[in-house]
């Protein structure tokens, strides 16, 4: 490498946040014989700067996924010494951004060598490791960090409060605790930390604590604070719980919420969430499987509280045509950009009622795989009038009919590359 690509890759490693040296790293690259690379960093540059249901993202997400994670790129990382590698890598922005920690305590005791090797701003620590958070908090270059992952620590109050008061965790605004990381005790901790407030995303995925307890726990943030993405998925939250969760402060300041997989918020789930008004500045909505039923999806889409949602899904919820139509006849789904009823027994019946609804003219997402769509439904949405916007039009999957040739030539031949059979 030279002495301009060695240059440029330290001033991106100095100033993570900037992206002028990251494009003109994609030039150099160029100019010397990696043009997809040179590609890579430039998309995801762009995709960092748009929203998951802005067309950009939509037609990547189609053409090449690839751009979101970049697998592909694994031959690009920097060789890096002991404590931490990239059995977990993410790139962000063209470049690695999260490195795994396979012992904090090495980590600490030396790791800060990783900002030199790449712009690093997130850790996920290894489970096996059993982390001392207090280490980590009296660590001067968490400061560099934005992002922490963890899972199986079962971190107690002390350990929580510790990390959550430091004075190096001004630059913390995710955090995900997964997989039995964190005790009620802990999560309460977190809420009523000087890190909470600053937090954009928090994401509490299949921890082991006591649904009532979760809600408790985020009950003691007293303010949003900066939250706009929570995660809930899999918590085994129930109908008991839900009015109380709805109604909490922290949840009506959220961007996007993910309740997947809380398969006992049922009927009654939904029904809350409809009447509590936290919908209303909801962009994005992820409730597959939650099992709302015809009931529960009447409520959602009929509260107009949807109107603002640009995302929704309602993947592996056992919903057919009734509830298809509900959605689809609803004013307002006018503003939903992605689209998701995968796995669902949609069905003929349900395609036509997507193709005849002119609320999704502006739908730019639709996503049906596995959701039993034969040759007729097919069709109606081939000749559909509303669905010209469509940039991802998703029907692969094994449950269900085969499609026929004739009806996968009418799709071909109206969405082109931008249909999956």
């Amino acid at each position: 490498m030279g002495s301009q690509h060695d240059a440029l890759y330290r001033a991106i490693c100095a100033e993570p946040d900037e992206d002028t040296p990251r494009l003109a790293f994609a030039d150099l690259v160029e100019e010397e014989g990696d043009a997809l690379r040179a590609a890579f960093i430039r998309e995801q540059v762009a995709l960092a700067r748009v929203a998951e249901y802005d067309p950009l993202a939509v037609a990547a997400r189609q053409s090449n996924p690839d751009a979101f994670h970049g697998w592909a790129m694994a031959h690009t990382l920097p060789p890096v010494p002991g404590g931490y590698g990239w059995h977990k890598f993410a790139f962000r922005r063209g470049l690695p951004w999260m490195a795994g920690v396979s012992s904090l305590a090495a980590f600490v005791a030396g790791g800060e060598s990783v900002f030199d090797a790449a712009p690093i701003q997130a850790l996920s620590v290894d489970p096996r490791d059993r982390p001392d958070l207090s280490a980590l908090a009296a660590w001067p270059h968490l400061a560099r960090i934005r992002r922490l992952e963890f899972a199986h620590g079962w971190f107690g109050p002390d350990a929580v409060a510790a990390l959550g008061d430091s004075p190096h965790a001004a630059n913390l605004v995710e955090l995900a605790l997964e997989h039995d990381s964190v005790t009620a005790a802990g999560l309460e901790a977190l809420a009523e930390s000087a890190a909470f407030p600053r937090l954009e995303a928090l994401e509490l995925r299949s921890n082991a604590v006591p649904p009532a307890l979760i809600v408790d726990a985020l009950a003691a943030a007293r303010r949003p604070g900066a939250l706009g993405r929570l995660s809930l998925a899999d918590n085994a939250l129930g109908e008991a719980d839900a009015g109380h969760l709805f109604a909490l402060p922290v949840v009506h300041g959220l961007r996007a919420l993910d309740l997947s997989d809380n398969k006992r918020l049922g009927v009654a789930g939904a029904q809350a969430l409809a009447a509590s008004g936290a919908l209303r500045g909801l962009r994005v909505l992820r409730v597959a499987k939650t099992l709302p039923g015809v009931p529960g999806v009447e409520a959602l889409a009929g509260a107009g509280g949807i109107g603002g949602l640009r995302v929704l899904d309602l993947s592996e919820n056992r919903l057919g045509p009734v509830a298809v139509k509900l959605i689809a006849e609803s004013g307002a789904a006018r503003g939903l950009k992605v689209l998701n009823l995968a796995r669902n027994p949609v069905g003929d019946l349900g395609a036509a009622a997507i193709a005849n609804a002119r609320a999704f003219s502006g739908l730019l997402e639709l996503d049906l795989g596995g959701a039993e769509v034969g040759d007729r439904g097919a069709v109606a949405l081939a000749e559909s009038p509303h669905l010209g916007n469509l940039l991802r039009l998703n029907l692969t999957g094994t449950q269900g009919p085969r499609l026929g040739r004739a009806a996968r030539d009418a799709l071909v031949e109206r969405f082109g590359r931008r249909v999956s059979v």
